[in-house]
């Protein structure tokens, strides 16, 4: 019967039944590995004979709340042709680890969903054990990254510890999958990356990104002939950075009740007015009527949303040309800036228009990365976190650490 459960249940093979032994919290099995081992594998001769014993023990999954351990009496082998002496490697070892290969499968299966500390506690091993195991299954998965079909690219950074620590993700936008991270977000970080996107990924056609100087001036360098896309999410980001620069201006210069106004009014004025809800428009309404620069950038950047709607690239030129003009006519110096720095990079927000891609997708996955990191409490195998994070698209967005 223990037999049949050893075979049946860990997929343990070529041993023999003993005993059972109930120690603590603890089933022990105790084997005997059979004469049906594998052949010589110097002259691959079958004919062999025992010389020598040792015991080792193995840990196994668990059996309901109680923890399993496979104590295996193994025998050395003698090959009677050519002399050779060597130690068999049953099929159910994994390599010199003391544990079985089906415990490193239940290693797996628990990692799904939970931590690294709570898989290890909850099978009474070090989280070490349990790390190396899920990290050498996640580079088996990712040994290669398929690049070849990508057709849109998305590229950001997020910071990995406080200070000027940051890495960069490249994002296939059209599975949202991770195909690339490297430590720093310089021009010479990014390009060995994008060389070997060169030699590879012949059907990219465009590729998303804010407006960093060192993300365009490196894939204008390696890679010409794709368009650059300027991200609406980022540009919509410096236009909040414009209204918040002035609101905070305003309150700095401004007394009394046009001071008290101001309070309270950031999110207001940093979200979308259509999304507010009937109260919070008419507070705004109210502050926007009283302070006319933060009218003039607050309806500046309502009416900036309507680029993205037009139809084709013409009349999207058209549009951010006259919103432009409008900009730097409209007198407030946070408003004039974003106009300047629009204009500086029309191209590639008008690339838009061509190719409808935006970095929504890297947007998400930099969230899930901020949840990992947090569930994780940081991590100092930064080969292990890279793995981790192209792993994401296979995970949900409640991740483990």
């Amino acid at each position: 019967m223990s037999t049949s459960l050893l075979y049946h249940a860990f997929n343990i093979k070529g041993v023999e039944y003993r005993s059972t032994d109930f120690l603590g919290n603890a089933i022990i099995f105790c084997v005997e590995m059979t004469d049906k081992f594998t052949p010589c594998p110097r002259c691959r001769k079958r004919l062999v004979i025992f010389k020598g014993q040792k015991n080792r023990s193995f840990k196994m999954g668990p059996i309901g709340r109680k923890h399993a351990i496979l104590n295996v009496l193994l025998h050395r082998l003698k090959c009677v042709g050519c002399n050779n002496l060597w130690w068999p490697q049953l099929s159910f070892m994994d390599g010199k680890h003391r544990y079985t290969r089906s415990f490193a499968l239940t290693v797996l299966d628990l990692m799904r969903f939970g931590t690294i500390k709570d898989v290890a506690n909850y099978l009474h091993v070090g989280w070490d054990v349990v790390k190396d195991i899920h990290k050498s299954k996640l580079q088996r998965l990712y040994k290669r990254m398929p690049i070849h079909k990508i057709k849109y690219l998305g590229i950001d950074e997020f910071s990995l510890r406080k200070g000027h620590n940051y890495m960069t993700i490249f994002i296939d936008l059209q599975t949202g999958r991770l195909v690339h991270a490297v430590e720093g977000r310089s021009e010479n970080d990014i390009q060995p990356f994008l060389k070997k996107v060169a030699r590879k990924a012949h059907k990219l056609q465009a590729v998303a990104m804010d407006m960093s100087r060192s993300y365009s001036s490196a894939v204008t360098k390696i890679i010409p002939h794709v368009d650059i896309v300027f991200d609406r999410y980022h540009i919509m980001a410096l236009m909040n950075k414009a209204i918040e620069k002035l609101r905070r201006e305003q309150q700095k210069e401004l007394d009394g009740d046009e001071q008290k106004a101001l309070k309270g009014c950031r999110f207001l004025l940093l979200g979308n007015y259509k999304s507010l809800s009937d109260k919070h428009q008419v507070k705004l309404d109210i502050l926007l009527e009283i302070n006319k620069p933060l009218f003039a950038i607050h309806s500046m950047k309502e009416q900036l949303r309507i680029l993205w709607s037009q139809p084709d690239r013409e009349q999207g030129a058209q549009f951010l040309k006259q919103w432009c003009f409008d900009a730097l006519a409209a007198g407030p110096k946070p408003l004039i800036k974003v106009g300047l720095t629009l204009i500086k990079h029309m191209n590639g927000i008008l690339n838009y228009f061509p190719h409808r891609i935006t970095s929504g997708a890297v947007e998400g996955t930099v969230n899930k990365i901020k949840t990992l990191k947090r569930q994780a409490y940081g991590f100092r195998d930064m080969d292990y976190f890279k793995l981790r994070l192209y792993h994401l698209h296979r995970q949900g967005y409640s991740l483990t650490g």
